[in-house]
């Protein structure tokens, strides 16, 4: 699952207008900590903290880690004792929630002043792909009803966040047995799949 998203990952920290060495780095639903192994082994951030509420994937990201000055928690919120982060992400995880203006109220609570959040968002209301996916797997996982991009967008604003999105630069999908409509692939990580950028104004004075 970690070498499936890298390429995602990849797109999502090129979008980064800063250099992310010596930066303290939030990872929202985290999974097994893939994401943040790799900021450290190429881009090495100061420190790294991952939560996720899935106990067997953190107790894999804590096995894998080795000596990198990483830190997870199995949790399905933000963990209270955390924050002065100067970036944080996260990848497919905001459709998962169903209080977006918590959400967004805790991770400003997490960030430095001039703090900004990347969170890549495919699973939304106008991707007719993943809506067709949500309307077959809804009810077995729970999910909540789909979000809209607006509506994600004015709940981060509502936060105190300025707001700001883009389109991924991905380049080459992966293509495989499971997913065999090409077309309709490239046009979800293309067109489809979004990076919002969400930024705690900086302090004034």
């Amino acid at each position: 699952m970690q070498d499936e998203h890298r390429f995602v990952w990849e797109a999502m920290v090129k979008a980064v207008d800063f250099e992310l060495a010596g930066r303290r780095v939030l990872d929202i639903g985290c999974n097994r900590g893939g994401f943040l192994r790799m900021l450290c082994d190429s881009r090495h951030i100061a420190e790294g903290c991952g939560y996720d509420p899935a106990a067997a994937a953190i107790a894999d990201a804590r096995r894998l880690t080795g000596p990198r000055p990483l830190v997870f928690d199995a949790a399905g919120n933000l963990p209270l004792r955390w924050g002065l982060f100067d970036v944080a992400f996260s990848h497919e995880v905001i459709y998962l929630i169903p209080d977006l203006r918590a959400h967004a109220d805790s991770v400003y609570g997490a960030l430095v002043p001039g703090g900004s959040y990347y969170a890549v968002m495919g699973v939304h209301a106008a991707s007719p792909l993943m809506a067709e996916w949500h309307r077959e797997h809804a009810a077995e996982l729970k999910l909540p009803p789909l979000h809209d991009l607006d509506v994600v967008a004015a709940s981060f604003a509502a936060a105190g966040f300025e707001v700001a999105a883009s389109r991924l630069h991905i380049g080459f999908v992966p293509i495989s047995a499971q997913a065999p409509r090409v077309l309709e692939w490239l046009d979800y990580y293309n067109e489809k799949k979004l990076l919002f950028q969400f930024t705690r104004p900086s302090a004034v004075g």
